[in-house]
């Protein structure tokens, strides 16, 4: 934990009188006493506070500390501050005989709640040698730092992997494993999170992993599936795509995130497809699927009832079959279909705007026809995606569209694999067969930068997550962390695992590997 002091000074000075009795004094026999020092009791206004923020927000906070007494000393207010989620917001001012102290969250603080403590003193001088007696006083701030759930594919309905939080690298470290054959990609809420994966021998499973340590809390059987998605969770719930043959009406169960139970099924139809992972927002689930694809779905995971189903085939053009996420915002769902991204009402599914893509070639149908990502979502009207089907590891140019452009508004010279991260204005995508991450302006597709993590780490294939302070990417073998607040990019950390990653609302991140699920903590 980081101490933090500051001092103020207050002019507290109080006359002393020595009278006689009218008959002359004397000094005292054997020389000058050494000074007493007075005692200045403290009382502060408050003994603690509790302070909730959600992620990325801020929030100002303190109390008063009066002490009664005099000296002829000086006064001085020592602050000790036994954090590194808040600091003074500048110097204790005084009073008369109060200070007011004022602290402040630092800028994107790790998520959690804590508990810790402010020291208050007052002292003679700034060094503090000295202490008065009976000033020592301690004050307690609860903070929780509320992060947001890792719900889906790259976190959210936008598809960002961006997640609000500075974070120090000296702090990571091991946290546990889970032992596994090629788990899934996560979804994480505070005090939980969700996998897939075969046990031994046996059926698909979906499994709550208690964060602290990796036991589970419970085990749904998915069955003898041989084709999944990874888990989505759903505002107390949890969902997956699996299936072991074609049918019109698969069900996908809808798992009570709490007792591990089916509260209901939704239905859609498929054939032997891995399915990308459902996009929630509140209570409903939108994902993509169709018995030859191109189908997006809406459903109430609540009620586990149907709200509206949209084929989006259109003539001359391909099939989307399996790994495609949507994504969503307040009024549109987005599906990339290859020849067309589509932006379809939230509430009925017409289609609201098609924009056609002239890059795309995979044209006809394909059982196998996929497109492992999501559309990410901008700032200004702005949608990203790769420019055809896809695998996560084809390289392929990027593509920017807006809904109130005809036609693609711009496309990368390079090409890309993984999927990319999105912070404020800067698309963050790892270029084909390289160690490099290339920092791409939104506004126009030019690369405005790029980190090079050296040959010897190449070929980087994961997506990419992106904090206030670090930038985490993979290869096969290996998860790096890049400090973005330093010159040059460093790489400062690393773990002997690749795979998807993710950073769960409890500050791990966790790697899905081949041989299991591998997770590091962030903040202490």
């Amino acid at each position: 934990m980081g101490r933090l002091r500051i001092f103020a000074a207050a002019a507290a000075l109080a006359l002393t009188c020595g009278c006689g009795d009218g008959g002359g004094g004397s000094g005292p026999v054997g020389g000058t006493p050494a000074p007493t020092i007075a005692t200045l009791p403290v009382t502060l206004s408050a003994s603690s506070t509790n302070v909730t923020i959600d992620e990325g927000q801020s929030a100002t906070f303190g109390f008063a500390a009066t002490y009664s007494g005099s000296s002829t000393s000086p006064v001085v207010a020592s602050v000790q501050v036994d954090s590194r989620r808040y600091v003074l917001d500048g110097t204790p001012t005084a009073n008369g005989n109060s200070f007011n102290v004022s602290l402040k969250t630092v800028p994107l603080p790790p998520g959690g709640a804590t508990a810790s403590t402010v020291t208050f003193r007052l002292c003679t001088d700034a060094s503090c040698t000295t202490v008065y007696p009976g000033s020592t006083q301690t004050f307690t701030v609860n903070l929780d730092v509320r992060l947001k759930d890792w719900a889906t594919f790259q976190r959210d309905a936008a598809h960002t992997g961006y997640v609000a939080v500075n974070y120090t690298s000296a702090d990571f470290a091991s946290a546990w494993t889970l032992p596994a054959t090629a788990p899934s990609e996560i979804a994480a809420r505070r005090g939980s999170i969700f996998v897939n994966f075969r046990q031994t021998g046996g059926d698909l499973v979906t499994r709550a992993l208690d964060p602290a340590n990796g036991n589970a809390r419970w085990t749904y059987d998915l069955g003898t599936n041989n084709y999944s998605s990874g888990p989505s969770y759903v505002n107390g719930r949890v969902a997956s795509m699996a299936m072991n043959l074609s049918s019109g009406t698969l069900p996908m169960p809808i798992i009570s995130a709490d007792a591990g139970t089916a509260v209901g099924v939704i239905s859609y139809a498929s054939q032997f497809s891995n399915g990308g992972v459902p996009t929630p927002v509140g209570d409903n689930l939108y994902f993509q699927a169709g018995y030859y694809g191109d189908v997006v779905y809406a459903a109430n995971a609540a009620t586990a009832n149907p709200i509206w189903t949209r084929d989006t085939t259109q003539p001359g053009e391909g099939y989307v079959q399996e790994g495609a996420s949507v994504a969503a915002d307040q009024n549109y769902v987005y599906f990339f279909g290859g020849g067309n991204l589509f932006a379809l009402a939230r509430d009925t599914g017409a289609i609201a705007y098609k924009i056609r893509n002239p890059y795309f070639t995979e044209f006809g149908l394909s059982y196998f026809g996929s497109y492992r990502g999501a559309p990410i979502l901008g700032s200004n009207g702005r949608i990203f995606t790769f420019s055809d089907n896809r695998v996560a590891t084809t390289p392929l140019p990027l593509l920017a569209f807006s809904l109130s452009s005809a036609a693609p508004l711009w496309r990368t010279s390079a090409t890309y694999v993984g999927h990319p991260a999105l912070r404020d204005e800067t698309l963050f995508a790892i270029r084909a067969n390289s160690a490099i991450v290339d920092l791409i302006n939104t506004a126009d597709g030019t690369v405005r930068g790029s980190i090079d993590l050296g040959s010897a780490n190449a070929p980087l294939v994961s997506n990419v997550i992106v904090t206030g302070s670090h930038l985490f990417v993979a290869s096969d073998t290996t998860t790096y962390a890049v400090d973005l607040q330093q010159p040059n990019f460093p790489v400062v950390w690393s773990a002997p695992k690749g795979g998807a990653l993710a950073i769960t609302p409890d500050n791990l991140l966790t790697v899905s590997a081949r041989d299991g699920l591998f997770a590091y903590r962030l903040a202490s």
